[in-house]
């Protein structure tokens, strides 16, 4: 128990009647389950445990029961007059701790009211070491639930209770790596179940990462001489008014050096360009007039450009998706593997593919050019591979398959065929979770775009 009895100042135990007990105000249980249950066996056999309270202050005559309030709710419903009871003296903190962890002990403690029971002891003056030797939980662990109870508790209740979002809180640990309280809520509110919480939570992460290497990238340009790129030039990227000298991953961290040969710094700019910094420049006009129709043939190729660049990060983000379902062992709410693993493997008989063990190397090392690989770091990733359940290994040859799909024409319509084996992989990836950071990217499956009209 949380305090030592020698400090709680013990009394005999004494009948007292019912109408003089409170279920304590700062009690973190707001519901019970199995009430009636007990009711009855209170009803036949009567209490068999006391309760134990303290003196209400606000009412006197009264008190206030600190352990045994799911007793005395079903006693009430149960039509008791009376119940056993040791009166104790415990000033507010220690009441408070000793719900908890009575609380605790049952283990039914929903996540909105662990963490809503932690932050109210720490509250009132408990520390993370007192809270953590009367728990057994370590301090790191009494922090996560400190952190959930700084979310919006009224969005927290709304998830919990929905049956079909399966709230969990490793899921919700996710949310932590963002610093920021209100896009941890904005992330909370938008997720349509566990998974995709989680899924949101890490794309977010990644995203600031790559804010992060934006920054640091762009001190170094600047310094660099290389100036930002006119406002509106993302758009005239495909438009063959500019060309790329290089470009940066930004998910990488960056260079302490650049590298540009003996390109001319005042001729050259700065572009963010999705999850990559190009450095361009303009390219030399053209000195004749361009007819009707190479101007259409033009206006149709910058399209496909660009829809083949969006195809590009739509690729980047399903493989993301897929390394963290490896790494983080990622379920379904409800996993049906033989159901995902028919569904996959029929996905890459659509896709006609040629399977490879190269793809799984490329994947696996990150390395594309896979010849590069000697025989032994072959041998390994053969090994990883093959360790990886099945849904897990048909995940990696189907993105390659899915990958090589063009969902646009060579006129830059819309590829009928292969904009539905692209939308069947990414039903299949919902399940574990997964969503496009940006919502117009299924517009490029689905053939909604503005870019084939």
């Amino acid at each position: 128990m949380a305090i030592a009895e020698k400090e709680r100042g013990y009394s005999m135990i004494q009948e007292i009647e019912i109408s003089k007990l409170r279920v304590h105000p700062k009690n973190v249980r707001k519901s019970y389950e199995n009430i009636e249950e007990l009711a009855d066996s209170i009803k036949s056999q009567g209490i068999l445990q006391n309760l134990t309270v303290v003196k209400n202050p606000e009412e006197e005559g009264t008190f206030w029961v600190v352990i045994g309030n799911r007793r005395l709710t079903a006693a009430i419903q149960a039509g008791l007059e009376t119940a056993p009871c040791q009166i104790v003296e415990m000033d507010e903190k220690d009441q408070a701790s000793t719900m908890l962890l009575e609380n605790m002990q049952r283990n039914d403690l929903t996540i909105y009211e662990q963490a809503q029971g932690f932050q109210m002891v720490l509250d009132l003056g408990e520390t993370e070491d007192g809270l953590s030797e009367k728990t057994g939980l370590s301090k790191s662990t009494i922090r996560h639930r400190v952190n959930i109870a700084k979310l919006d508790q009224k969005v927290l209740q709304e998830k919990e209770k929905d049956e079909c979002f399966q709230l969990t809180l490793k899921d919700l640990y996710e949310l932590e790596k963002i610093p920021d309280i209100k896009t941890r809520d904005k992330i909370l509110k938008e997720a349509s179940d566990s998974n995709n919480l989680a899924s949101r939570a890490r794309s977010c992460v990644e995203e600031m990462k790559r804010k992060e290497n934006e920054k640091k990238l762009k001190n170094i340009l600047k310094k660099k001489g290389i100036a930002a790129a006119p406002k509106g030039t993302e758009n005239e990227m495909y438009s063959g008014k500019w060309e790329t000298v290089k470009s940066y991953d930004l998910s990488k961290e960056p260079p302490k050096k650049l590298n540009v040969g003996d390109e001319d710094v005042e001729k050259l700019f700065f572009l963010v360009y999705w999850r990559e910094i190009r450095i361009i420049k303009k390219k030399v006009k053209q000195k004749r007039e361009l007819t009707p129709e190479e101007k259409a043939r033009k206006e149709k190729d910058k399209r496909k450009r660009q829809l083949r660049a969006i195809q590009k990060e739509m690729a980047a983000q399903r493989k993301d998706f897929i390394k963290v379902v490896i790494e983080k062992n990622l379920r379904p709410e409800k996993p049906d593997y033989d159901s995902t693993n028919k569904r996959l493997f029929r996905l890459m008989l659509d896709c006609d593919c040629w399977m490879a063990m190269s793809a799984a190397y490329a994947f696996l090392s990150g390395e594309e050019e896979t010849w590069r690989l000697s025989d032994e770091e072959k041998e390994k990733l053969n090994e990883k591979f093959r360790g990886l359940p099945l849904h897990q290994q048909l995940f990696i040859c189907a993105n390659k398959a899915v990958s090589d799909k063009d969902v646009s024409e060579w006129d830059a319509s819309y590829h009928k065929g292969n904009g539905k084996i692209v939308m069947e992989f990414e039903d299949i990836l919902a399940d574990f979770g997964f969503s496009y950071e940006d919502e117009e990217f299924r517009k490029v499956s689905d053939g909604t775009h503005d870019l084939y009209s």
